[in-house]
């Protein structure tokens, strides 16, 4: 939804310090999602926020305070159930800002991840174009960035070296799995990723992903109750199912 911006300026002995408050106003879930899991909500961090984690519903609000100028906010949904992370939205300040709001969105998320681990991690990036940055991710990869190595940009970012060449897609891979017998016979199975709204359809108690690239992710069934973690690397993936022992692995 909307993040509305109100700009609060104090006066600290002889230095001007600009300090705003922010009234951060969380996303709608997918409909894919919510239909199927309604006890989502969202973990919020941003630079300053490890003193304490800020907790919201979808479509609720918050308020922050900060000083920073380029101010990045990363919103993770995750399921009371199992607590279940899905890949974060998020929204940059003051890039993303109109008419004194802000608007979280899920495919801000990742440039709001990166640059919320450069600001924490003390670089400067006051003069570095956010809203460009975001805007040629989303673009390069039709509306998912997830499909991105942030590694690489982020050792771009850090030496200050940044460039297109340094958006670099990860591997993606064909999995079948062969699921085990406590959780087979389900509907089908949505991604973490809420960019990526495929849902997969098993046959026989085989499901088979395509075009899954080479991050750990979450398989979550329709029914709200089974989901599995999956590690992928080049080297291979593993499998573990919450409602089994057993551990499927393979290698590409």
């Amino acid at each position: 939804m909307y993040l509305i911006f109100i700009l609060l300026i104090f006066i600290a002995g002889c230095d001007n310090y600009k300090q705003y408050e922010l009234e951060v106003i969380m996303p709608q879930l997918p409909d894919h999602i919510k239909n199927s899991y309604k006890d989502i909500k969202f973990e919020l961090k941003y630079p300053g926020s490890a003193s304490g984690i800020e907790i919201a519903d979808p479509g609720s609000s918050v308020f922050i305070y900060s000083s920073f100028p380029v101010f990045p906010v990363v919103a993770t949904p995750y399921t009371n159930k199992g607590n279940i992370p899905f890949y974060p939205a998020g929204g940059i300040f003051p890039e993303s800002g109109k008419d004194g709001s802000l608007l979280l969105k899920w495919e801000d998320g990742f440039a709001a991840e990166i640059i919320y681990r450069m600001v924490s991690n003390g670089y400067n990036v006051d003069s570095f174009n956010t809203g460009r940055f975001k805007n040629y991710l989303i673009e390069k990869s039709s509306g998912n960035p997830w499909v991105f190595d942030e590694e690489n940009i982020i050792y771009a970012l850090s030496f200050n070296i940044f460039n297109a060449n340094f958006v670099k897609k990860k591997n993606s891979h064909r999995m079948v799995l062969q699921l085990p017998f406590e959780v087979s016979e389900k509907k089908g199975w949505m991604l973490s990723n809420l960019l990526d709204p495929r849902i997969f359809k098993e046959e026989n108690g085989i499901l088979v992903l395509d075009e899954m690239p080479e991050r750990n992710v979450f398989i979550l069934s329709d029914t709200g109750k089974e989901f599995a973690q999956l590690f992928m690397d080049n080297v291979g993936w593993h499998a573990y199912f919450s409602n089994s022992e057993d551990i499927l692995s393979g290698r590409w």
